[in-house]
């Protein structure tokens, strides 16, 4: 009993230092009076739970604000409702008190940073590699099961994987089974900028996005359409859980075995075509 109480203080002690280490580093530069980066001006509601205690609640069990984790079984737990049922999809699941919610299957009540410290807490490494949405290389970090449970109106419980919340047009068929990676999300000028924009997991690849989709079909933003067919209505809860798996899919192994130089080019190349696309502004000048 005293190596468990011991064991899971030691738990609380890590979990407060990586708390402290994320949201005073997020929070660093502001104090300082630096800039904030025009694009990632807002600040994120909710501010009361951006420096969340750790609690035990069980055995093994720990929330993080409104995230779950279960260190034993090296899952969270997370709760949240159907936000789409038909349409275009660039997202899972998104934050509910802000994010792109008109493009995104899933939103979650947990704060992204939360999910990511919760994250980091079961041992998940991240590198965030990933220089713009839609980039195709292949996202790097550590990978996870996403499932999605939620009730019936018969009384059962109805429990499928996260891809299958996800139709794939070009293939006709659900999205394919993955493994989703753990990328991280970016600070820029000392801001987290998961919560300023509240992407939590992204089927069309997104530096912002703490979870990516790694399938090639990740790079193409016209792809993925909710599934109809399985979705509840709008609205129905459902509680989402992230499994830590050392597994890799066939096909990401493969993408990640193509040169890292070749990757780069290609990842340049679409970043040089974009920016030609984007038009240029012209300040008018000074009376």
């Amino acid at each position: 009993m005293q190596i468990r109480q011991r064991s899971a203080f030691l738990f609380i002690i890590s979990a407060t230092s990586v708390l402290f280490c994320l949201f005073f580093s997020a929070g660093y530069s502001a104090s300082q009076g630096a800039p904030d980066p025009g694009a990632h001006s807002r600040t994120a509601p909710g501010q009361a739970e951006k420096n969340p205690s750790v609690q035990q609640i069980g055995p093994d069990e720990f929330r993080i604000g409104k995230v779950i984790l279960n260190k034993s079984k090296r899952e969270i737990y997370l709760s949240g409702q159907v936000n789409m049922q038909s349409g275009l999809v660039e997202y899972l699941a998104c934050w509910d008190e802000i994010g792109k919610l008109h493009e995104s299957v899933l939103k979650l009540e947990a704060r992204p940073s939360q999910i990511q410290v919760a994250l980091l807490l079961l041992g998940l490494k991240y590198e965030n590699n990933l220089k713009f949405q839609g980039d195709p290389a292949a996202p790097k970090g550590d990978s996870l099961e996403i499932w999605a449970e939620w009730d019936l109106p018969d009384k059962t419980r109805k429990k499928v994987r996260g891809e299958e919340l996800v139709y794939d047009q070009m293939e006709k068929k659900p999205m394919d089974k993955t493994f989703w990676a753990f990328t991280g999300s970016q600070v820029i000028d000392g801001k987290f900028i998961a919560d300023s924009e509240g992407s939590i997991i992204a089927t069309f690849r997104d530096p912002v996005a703490i979870i990516n989709n790694p399938l090639p079909n990740g790079a193409d933003d016209t792809v993925y359409t909710c599934n109809e067919k399985i979705l509840p209505p709008v609205g129905t809860n459902i509680l989402l859980t992230m499994k830590v798996t050392h597994e890799t899919p066939p096909v990401i192994k493969a993408m990640q075995e193509i040169p890292q130089e070749i990757q780069q080019e290609v990842s340049q190349k679409i970043s040089q075509e974009i920016q030609q696309e984007i038009p240029q502004k012209t300040l008018p000048a000074p009376k």
